[in-house]
């Protein structure tokens, strides 16, 4: 069974992403994790190993990599923002 793993970044970024927008973006995000988890080439490929999955009905994308069986979600992020500013934090 795929397993996912939120890396620190990921869990930060989902932490402050609860505290603006609140419980129904944070189960919007959650219910995504399950369908890349059920199917890890859910989100199209974006730069380099990583994929992005859109979140449907808001502004937020899951970046993450397949590692053997396990799923690395390294940030969720805000899509409206710059997309230089994303290209930098995958960079990191």
């Amino acid at each position: 069974m795929t397993e996912v793993i939120l890396l620190q970044a990921a869990q930060t970024d989902l932490l402050e992403i609860y505290s603006r927008f609140g419980e129904a973006a944070y189960h919007a995000i959650d219910a995504d994790l399950e369908v890349i988890r059920l199917n890890p080439r859910a989100g199209a490929k974006y730069h380099g190993e990583f994929r992005r999955k859109v979140v449907p009905d808001t502004p937020f994308g899951v970046f993450y990599r397949r590692a053997g069986e396990r799923i690395m979600v390294s940030f969720i992020l805000d899509l409206r923002q710059d997309p230089e500013a994303i290209e930098q934090r995958l960079r990191s």
